[in-house]
């Protein structure tokens, strides 16, 4: 009878233990991703402006910061669901890393919230996420839309793969030197960040185009095709050819991206549901783009690229 109390007492402490080591474990996954709010007392706040300093002219923070005004009720619901995420967004950030190999990232994540801005979603130097949430009320309207929540989830993996990015360029000394370099990086770093926030309709569907994407990449291989052309001889370039060449690289409707949105679904052919495949892309920085676009891009739009670059590997 006393053999099976010690019994009953060790097993009841070694279930208590497993109960506080999975709690404990689940608490820190839980509070490796935090919100900030970009706004206190019905105004924008400083660290909310400093955010956008890269983004927006000068008179344009200026203007905001005058603004007072509280949530609206679209704004307070998009809130309410970005924290909601967290949990789950922690849960998901070593699945994101896969690509990057050993790049390290602090296991802490900022998400900052703000308004009155112009884009769904940005990264704020090293740690932060942000996300206006009048823009992504405005863009895809309700938050209670059952859409939104694994949209939502979408642009966090974007985002937080541009975190990574930033610090993959850091720790390997990545230089861009010239117009090209900019514009090949760009393409890459924001290919990437599409393949992971883009719907399942730009997919790839047994290694083959989707529909959308074939139809779509009519329009954008051939622009690609010859921006990259025109980007390669960029010392003939003025200033204003080069905002001409860049325009809708990677801004604008999905539709009209034409070097992020190719670049992303080639990296979705590439990984063909592993993850790990994209780390030689990865590695190759920049240098991934002129390959990549050999591979992948066809017909006369091929022709005309493996031409011009044919003495590039």
């Amino acid at each position: 009878m006393k053999n099976q109390i010690i019994y009953i007492l060790l097993v009841l402490i070694l279930v208590g233990c497993k109960r506080m080591t999975t709690n404990n474990q689940a608490n820190t996954l839980k509070q490796q991703t935090y919100i900030k709010l970009g706004f206190k007392d019905n105004m924008i706040s400083p660290i909310w402006i400093d955010a956008l300093k890269t983004r927006q002219s000068e008179e344009y923070l200026d203007s905001i910061q005058q603004i007072t005004r509280p949530l609206s009720k679209g704004e307070n619901e998009w809130k309410e669901l970005i924290e909601s995420r967290l949990e789950y967004w922690s849960s998901i950030k070593d699945s994101i890393k896969v690509p990057f190999g050993n790049t390290f990232i602090n296991d802490t994540t900022y998400v900052l919230l703000g308004y009155t801005g112009y884009d769904d979603g940005f990264t704020y130097k090293y740690k932060t996420v942000c996300f206006d949430i009048t823009a992504l009320n405005r863009e895809y309207g309700s938050a209670n839309d059952s859409i939104n929540t694994n949209r939502m989830d979408r642009i966090f993996a974007h985002e937080y793969t541009h975190l990574l990015h930033k610090e993959w360029a850091k720790q390997n000394g990545l230089r861009l030197e010239t117009f090209k370099d900019s514009i090949l990086w760009e393409c890459f770093y924001e290919g990437l960040g599409v393949y992971r926030s883009m719907s399942k309709k730009w997919f790839p569907v047994d290694d083959s185009l989707s529909k959308t994407s074939e139809e779509t990449f009519k329009t954008l291989y051939p622009i690609f095709t010859d921006r990259l052309i025109i980007i390669d001889s960029s010392a003939l370039l003025s200033k204003q050819d080069k905002i001409k060449v860049h325009k809708n690289l990677s801004r604008g409707s999905m539709k009209k991206k034409w070097g992020a949105l190719p670049v992303g679904v080639w990296l979705a052919l590439e990984a063909n549901g592993n993850h790990k495949n994209l780390r030689k892309w990865v590695d190759e920085g920049p240098n991934a783009i002129i390959p990549l676009a050999k591979k992948y891009l066809t017909g006369s739009d091929e022709t005309k690229f493996l031409e011009y670059f044919k003495d590039i590997e």
